[in-house]
């Protein structure tokens, strides 16, 4: 688990990340992130390289995590 994992707050539950991805994907550009599903504060969007080598189609997953100190719900996808 990264420090990032440690200090954010709950991971969110499969049928809202879920519904957060399908959001999330018809707006892969800056801007338009959506609510959390937790607060409803917007969520943060951060692009990262796997860790590890993927055998899928791309080497980069998006993690989601709320803006807001006090929730810090997210998840993570592969993109």
């Amino acid at each position: 688990m990264s420090n990032n994992e440690e200090t954010s707050g709950k991971l969110l539950g499969p049928d809202q990340a879920e519904a957060l991805e399908e959001e999330d994907r018809g707006k892969p550009n800056p801007g338009g992130e959506p609510p959390c599903p937790a607060c409803s504060s917007s969520m943060v969007r951060h692009v990262e390289k796997h860790p590890a080598p993927r055998g899928g189609v791309s080497s980069f997953r998006v993690r989601l995590v709320c803006g807001s100190a006090d929730c810090g719900a997210w998840t993570v996808y592969d993109w």
